[in-house]
């Protein structure tokens, strides 16, 4: 694996982050044409991400101490959390729930910000996922079974295992394309998010059932149980305007 992608003098750029970097990158690249398009100004677009952006980092960062320590011990230590590992469920909330106050704040509608951001989120994930299958992290339980890749897990013991780094790529790629091939033709004001996050949901619960994550509650991981949650609440919002809808149409 590479874990370090190259180094300036006697400074290593890992993998991870400078695909990070990049995929935020080409993420405010994309979604400054989608805000250009629905109507955001440059002013709010910039202002906007200029704060989303640490903050999304942020709630990546307080994810993944709650991940390893649990949740009162991360609040308990926040001085303590690690800013260089990061898990994307904190990063989606973050950034969602930050575009909502903003558009409060702001008076710029809150669908129109929301489904901007939803809309290019899943393009800066799929990058960043690249210098997941570098790095060797966000590795498969193992298996003999046919769909297997050998890679590394663990303290770096090399097996056969899912290659849900590249599954996590995959489909944040898909979900990219999708939403923005169906940009133009949404029903309501809202509903991009609530398609991320239904479908980010169900995969995200799909493809770390093949993980090799700490279970926490019978089969299923913290990240399992986070995308359940989340899965649970939009689908219900989803249900309430598909029902307000129906009834303002009859």
């Amino acid at each position: 694996m590479f874990p370090i992608l190259f180094t300036i003098g006697e400074i290593q750029i890992s993998s991870s982050h400078f695909f990070l970097v990049l995929g935020i990158l080409v993420g405010l690249g994309v979604g400054w044409i989608e805000a250009r398009r629905v109507g955001i100004s440059d002013r709010h677009f910039h202002t906007f991400w200029l704060s989303a952006v640490p903050l999304a980092l942020l709630f990546a960062a307080l994810n993944a101490r709650i991940f390893k320590v649990g949740f009162s011990n991360a609040l308990q230590n926040l001085g303590s959390v690690d800013y260089l590992s990061l898990v994307s469920f904190g990063a989606v909330l973050g950034v969602l729930f930050w575009g909502a106050i903003y558009a409060r704040l702001t008076k710029v509608p809150t669908g129109l910000i929301l489904d901007t951001v939803a809309t290019v989120l899943p393009l800066i994930l799929s990058i960043y996922r690249i210098g997941c299958i570098l790095t060797g992290c966000c590795y498969g339980l193992e298996t003999d079974g046919f769909f297997s890749f050998y890679l590394p897990g663990r303290h770096g013991v090399w097996a056969p295992r899912y290659p849900t780094q590249i599954m996590l790529f995959l489909f944040n790629m898909i979900l990219f394309l999708w939403l923005w091939m169906r940009r133009k033709r949404k029903a309501f004001a809202g509903q991009q998010v609530l398609i991320l996050l239904i479908i980010y949901s169900l995969g995200r619960l799909a493809i770390d059932a093949l993980r090799d994550l700490p279970r926490i509650l019978g089969p299923f991981s913290l990240h399992q149980l986070t995308a359940m949650a989340i899965l649970l609440i939009s689908s219900y919002t989803a249900f309430e305007l598909w029902r307000e809808r129906r009834a303002s149409q009859a």
